[in-house]
């Protein structure tokens, strides 16, 4: 299935942006790229009215890393007990700009793109065939094994177990742990079989999806980038 041209743009603007924030250090710089992906993010908000409180929520979780960071990073530990460290402030304050700043580029330019349209562009861009399946079905089965996990905790609690710091909390959350593995096993073995059984063909996410231009460009970019954290 041919990729459509927008997502591979999109795609390769998401991560030649995120490569150039990555790299930046002064403030100034910083905080005009977290103004631009919050226009980025807005004009995806705009764009996509249904799927608003989605973006919103992986905004807020990405800023939950940010909020640890922040309870951390700029305190130090010395004979004088603890104290706001100004290194540990900058700091903290340059990784939340760049955080946000590549969250708000990616979300907003990659807003309405599901898993296997992303590895569909992926794979337009050059990613090896494998590798963009590998990427479309984990991020599909994530959610059924989080569901098997939800399915089995209940049981669990049905049957009177409550989770605890002891060796019986640990021994029954290994055997959870265990018993999720297998669910997943069995069912890639039936994902198999079934993919099998309905002549799955290898090459529907094959780099020669997307035009030779836009390979070669996506190409170029790569080496651009590449070019760009040597230095």
């Amino acid at each position: 299935m041919k990729a459509p041209l927008d997502h591979m743009l999109r795609l390769a603007l998401a991560i030649a942006a995120s490569l150039v924030v990555s790299q930046l250090t002064a403030a100034g710089a910083l905080r005009l790229a977290t103004l631009l992906g919050g226009l980025c993010f807005l004009a995806a908000l705009v764009r996509l009215p249904r799927e608003r409180r989605t973006l919103l929520r992986r905004l807020l979780t990405v800023n939950g890393f940010v909020l640890m960071v922040w309870l951390t990073l700029p305190w130090s530990f010395s004979t004088a007990g603890v104290t706001l460290s100004g290194h540990g402030l900058e700091l903290a304050a340059q990784i939340s700009l760049r955080t946000n700043a590549i969250a708000l580029v990616c979300i907003g330019l990659l807003a309405g793109m599901d898993a296997f349209a992303v590895a569909r562009a992926a794979a337009g861009l050059g990613l090896p065939p494998k590798l963009a399946r590998l990427l479309a079905l984990t991020v599909r089965y994530l959610g059924v094994i989080d569901d098997t996990r939800q399915r089995i905790d209940l049981a669990m609690r049905a049957r009177g177990f409550r989770p605890g710091a002891n060796r019986r909390g640990f021994t029954v959350l290994a055997q959870q742990l265990a018993l999720i593995l297998v669910h997943a096993m069995l069912r890639a073995e039936r994902i198999e079989l079934a993919m099998r059984a309905r002549a799955f063909a290898p090459q529907v996410l094959a780099p020669a999806a997307g035009p030779r231009w836009v390979r070669a460009a996506g190409g170029a970019l790569a080496c651009a980038c590449l070019l760009w954290l040597v230095q």
